[in-house]
Formats: structure tokens, sequence, C-alpha cells
């Protein structure tokens, strides 16, 4: 059976329409709550890592 071009044209526009549509899984909504949570935890104040401070002078032995 033959397809006219206008029908491979129209199947192909639904199925992208239909994915395009389709729920997300579920790791992905997880995934994008867990930013939305860290964004707004940054956005009151809170630190990811302290920042690490350099020594003022490196002592080593030996060395005059």
């Amino acid at each position: 059976m033959r397809f006219p071009t206008r029908w491979r044209m129209l199947l192909a526009a639904c199925a992208s329409a239909t994915l395009a549509t389709r729920p997300r899984s579920k790791c992905y909504k997880d995934k994008q709550a867990h930013k939305a949570e860290l964004h707004e935890w940054e956005n009151e104040g809170g630190n990811l890592a302290p920042s690490r401070k350099a020594p003022d002078a490196v002592v080593t032995t030996g060395s005059a």
C-alpha cells in the first residue's frame, strides 16, 4: 500500500505533536523540582560549600 505525500506529512505532524506533548518521566520531574528547591535555598542565603581560604604564608622547613 502506498501513502500519498500529504498523508505522510500529516502522519509525521501528528507523531511529532504526540511526542512533544507526552508526559515527562518521573526522573526528569524530580530533577527539575530539585533544581527549583536548590535555587530557592540559594536565594535565601544558603551556600553549597564554604570557600576555601588559602594560607597567608606557606611555611616550609629547611628554607631560610
